[in-house]
């Protein structure tokens, strides 16, 4: 009797390889490959993807009986656009996708699968379930392709065909095939440029509306076995490359206590194996006290994270975080600090309610809670969160526009492809000038105070109880002769990169210079200022200059600058100025008083001290990346061009121009002087360092 042929299925989680960067291990399909595996294991054959390319020429070679795809905002159109690929070379290919980067109620989901007829079946949420049961629909051998699959969508004669699968009703406890230990990820885990992803819970209580872990049909948090979590743990740090980054992709790491023994489970094995370096996670949004135990146990972090979005209570209730608590992320802001390490946060703009007064305030306010740095995104509109849907949109006023990813573009089977980003411009409560007016400031806080090329003086301003966010808004809004033009020009650019829709954007890029310079020039408005500035580093200088004239109209009444301090800062602040990318790595050991140390390191032990010795220095590292990343680009073009610096900038260039400042050490004590000196001029041969949505 000859043996049934088995069901080939290829899953791609797929990536652009535009740009040279590290990818996650594709976990997300290989939950699904394992679950299927260990229901049919006789009678499937599936192979994971996650570059394009590899699967292309696989559609092409040997082409799949089914094929899978996942679905988020920056591989949308690339899986389409395989999908599309794969019915061309092979019409009777099986077509299935599933993500969050879906509108999921039943006239959306008809009008998605009818505008892309290539697609077959849309799994709505969790994907395990639904493909296997696909999968078993089509081991019966059917003439016509199954309706009737609970959680696969399909439209057929212009008719939707949908069962939501209830997972309210689902057990508390995740029981299913681990997609390490079965093996389907040993292949991703070896590639050193492949992070290891690891789940432990899946579920959000809290409704951000403009984030997809927080809908309706996923709020109910379910976890995996405590034994399958260790045992992945100690799988992944014996068969990984010992790639230095991990990442546990939970919601809301700490809302459990068992979080703890997880993290303890980490930490030892960083103490036996010496990597992970570092563990990236998104705590829980209540368990301040929790939080704190649990990076406490895994340390290993070069800066903790706190996303707070915004400090206005009505704007937090009507984004949906109105049950978080101020109080809980001040327990784990005061932790890090307590322990000396810096601490970040992301702000977004364009949420419901939002106030351009709100918003600066919220920025303010992120500056008076002591965070090292502040990132600040515009809100994407994302498929399938409340946000975005019609009805969040007329409440809120929203009106968007359209530009490119950066990064997300190629080609497949011939046809070009590019990823789109919605975000939001403008709502009934903040206009798009207003809106766009901040691009300046938020460049400003990134430049001078996340990099830190202004910072010691910004630090300065807040012993004298000035906000930095108020200096650097007054620094946004300069007449300065040679600044003003430069960030006009800024605003211009900010305002040029959006469409009003996306087949004007589309249509736009189907003119081939338009797309080769997409391919080949396009850059992020922040890192061609960054860029702008390093072609010029006196720019910088009058920046400082102008900020320093700000402050002193700033300074309240009853209080005085220190011009000693003042000066002490300005010269530490030239001495990290890099002017010579090219120069030799060193460090070289200064002083400076104790009450200027005390500003730079965040240090308040040091200010009764005479005076601190400090290191500036380059590293061999950064030497090394210099030369070998853009003295070729100098040689080929004659100089550095913006195009060149922007590039290396991206490629993690930002740490080359400006030299580091640390504490030496003696043993575990830092190195303080008692006698006083002052600091070597500036001419000295010194040179310093420089969401979706949580």
């Amino acid at each position: 009797m000859t043996p049934k042929k088995k069901i080939k299925i290829y899953l791609g989680d797929l990536v652009y390889e535009t740009i040279d960067t590290n990818f996650t291990v594709p976990l997300n399909i290989a939950y699904i490959a394992a679950y299927v595996h260990a229901r049919f294991p006789d009678s499937v054959e599936i192979k994971l993807f996650k570059y394009p390319g590899e699967l292309e020429n696989s559609l092409r070679t040997a082409p799949p009986d089914v094929l899978g795809v996942s679905h988020y905002s920056w591989n949308s159109r690339l899986s389409l656009a395989m999908i599309e690929a794969a019915k061309a070379h092979h019409p009777e290919t099986v077509t299935v996708m599933g993500g969050p980067n879906i509108r999921t109620n039943p006239s959306d989901l008809l009008a998605f699968l009818s505008a892309h007829s290539a697609l077959d079946y849309y799994i709505v949420h969790e994907g395990e379930e639904p493909f296997a049961q696909l999968i078993g629909k089509l081991l019966q051998d059917r003439p016509t392709l199954p309706q009737d699959v609970p959680g696969c969508a399909r439209v057929e004669n212009s008719r939707l065909h949908f069962l939501p699968v209830g997972f309210g009703e689902k057990s508390k406890d995740m029981v299913q095939p681990s997609p390490y230990l079965s093996g389907w990820l040993d292949g991703f885990i070896d590639n050193p440029k492949m992070i290891p992803l690891l789940e432990t819970n899946r579920g959000c209580p809290f409704g951000c509306t403009y984030c997809a872990w927080g809908v309706a049909a996923l709020s109910k948090i379910r976890r995996r076995p405590m034994e399958d979590i260790y045992a992945e743990i100690d799988y992944v740090s014996t068969r990984s490359s010992g790639q230095p980054v991990w990442i546990f992709c939970d919601a809301n790491f700490g809302i459990f206590p068992r979080d703890i023994e997880i993290a303890q489970k980490v930490r030892s094995v960083m103490d036996q194996k010496g990597f992970p370096a570092s563990v990236t996670l998104w705590h829980s949004k209540n368990t301040g006290q929790r939080n704190i135990d649990i990076v406490k146990t895994i340390g290993g972090l070069q800066q903790g994270y706190v996303a707070i979005q915004s400090t206005d209570p009505s704007v937090l209730r009507d984004s949906g975080r109105g049950t978080m608590k101020l109080s809980e992320f001040k327990k784990v802001i005061d932790h890090y600090k307590n322990q000396h390490l810096p601490v970040a946060t992301d702000l977004l703009i364009g949420l419901p309610n939002e106030t351009a007064a709100s918003h600066l305030r919220t920025i303010c306010e992120a500056f008076d809670l002591g965070f090292d740095t502040i990132n600040i995104y515009n809100i994407r509109l994302l498929p399938g969160t409340d946000y975005e849907t019609e009805e969040s949109r007329k409440k809120y006023g929203v009106k968007s526009k359209f530009r490119p990813i950066f990064g997300s573009y190629g080609v497949v089977d011939g046809k070009r492809v590019m990823e789109i980003e919605e975000s939001v411009r403008e709502t009934n409560a903040m206009t798009e000038k207003e809106l766009d007016d901040f691009k300046i400031l938020h460049t400003l806080i990134g430049f001078a105070w996340n990099s830190g090329y202004l910072k010691p003086v910004l630090k300065y301003a807040q012993t004298l109880k000035i906000n930095p966010g108020i200096l650097l808004h007054g620094l946004a809004n300069t007449g300065h002769p040679r600044l003003k033009p430069m960030f006009d020009q800024m605003r211009a650019d900010s305002m040029g990169e959006w469409f009003n829709d996306p087949e004007s954007m589309i249509r736009h890029y189907e003119d081939s210079a338009n797309w080769n310079s997409l391919v080949s020039n396009f850059m992020k408005l922040y890192m061609l200022f960054l860029a702008r500035l390093f072609q010029d580093p006196d720019t910088i200088e009058t920046i400082h200059a102008e900020l320093l004239k700000i402050l002193a109209r700033h300074v309240p009444a009853g209080a005085a600058c220190d011009p000693a301090i003042l000066d002490a800062l300005t010269n530490v602040t030239a001495l990290r100025i890099c002017k010579d990318l090219f120069q030799d790595s060193f460090a070289r050991k200064h002083q400076i008083p104790g009450k200027v140390a005390s500003i730079l390191f965040n240090r308040p032990d040091f200010d009764e001290l005479p005076s601190v010795t400090y290191e500036i220095y380059r590293s061999p590292e950064i030497h090394s990346l210099c030369h070998s990343m853009l003295l070729p680009r100098r040689e080929k073009d004659g100089g550095l061009s913006l195009h060149s610096i922007v590039q290396f900038l991206e490629n993690g260039g930002d740490k080359a121009f400006v030299n580091e400042i640390r504490l030496p050490l003696l043993g575990n004590t830092a190195l303080r002087t008692t006698v006083p000196s002052g600091l070597p001029d500036a001419t000295s041969s010194a040179t310093l360092p420089a969401s979706e949505y949580h």
